[in-house]
């Protein structure tokens, strides 16, 4: 019998609040990684951004 294992990652910082949201992006820095949901890799790509360049946020906004 074949079997089938599917594994469910979910958001690292909704799980820091209890919340058992899917983790649909991963976010990569310097071999360590973070499994987020669209709405937090949206929140934190615009931090970092805004943190480089001060003007990629005033164009996404």
């Amino acid at each position: 019998m074949a079997r089938k294992i599917v594994e469910t990652l979910y958001c690292d910082a909704c799980a820091k609040k209890g919340l058992e949201v899917v983790g649909t992006e991963k976010l990569t820095i310097m071999g360590r990684e973070w499994d987020m949901c669209l709405e937090h890799a949206e929140r934190f790509m615009n931090q970092l951004a805004g943190a480089l360049d001060p003007t990629e946020v005033a164009l996404s906004a």
